[in-house]
C-alpha cells in the first residue's frame, strides 16, 4: 500500500506481509515478549489452529519469526520475533504512526 509522501519524501509503504490483520495481531503479541507458545498465541490472536499455522509459516518463511520447540515439552512450539522481524515490525509501526499523524493534521 502506498500513501502520501512522508516527512522524508518517501512513500509510506506498508509491508503487506505484516499488514494482514491476523499477522499483525501475531506480531503485536510477540513484540513485548521473548517468545509466546503456540497455544497461548492461538488464544491471543483468535483464529483457528490451521489459520494460525499458515500465518506462522508465512512469517517463518520470510524470516520474521522463529519457531522452536519448548525444552520441557517437545510438542509445545514457541514463536518469537527474529532480529529482522523485530526491526521490520518497528519500521511498520513507525510508518503507521506517520499515517496517523498525517490524518490528524
Amino acid at each position: 500500500m502506498t500513501g502520501t509522501p512522508g516527512g522524508n519524501g518517501a512513500p509510506l509503504n506498508l509491508d503487506p506481509l505484516l499488514h494482514e490483520p491476523a499477522r499483525l495481531a501475531v506480531l503485536a503479541a510477540l513484540a513485548p515478549a521473548d517468545y509466546v507458545e503456540f497455544a497461548a498465541l492461538l488464544h491471543l490472536v483468535g483464529v483457528s489452529k490451521s489459520s494460525l499455522s499458515k500465518h506462522i509459516s508465512a512469517l517463518t518463511d520470510a524470516g520474521v519469526v522463529v519457531l522452536t520447540n519448548s525444552p520441557t515439552d517437545k510438542r509445545a512450539r514457541r514463536i518469537s520475533l527474529s532480529d529482522t522481524g523485530r526491526e521490520s515490525f518497528n519500521i511498520y509501526l513507525q510508518r503507521l504512526e506517520e499515517i496517523v499523524r498525517m490524518a490528524r493534521g
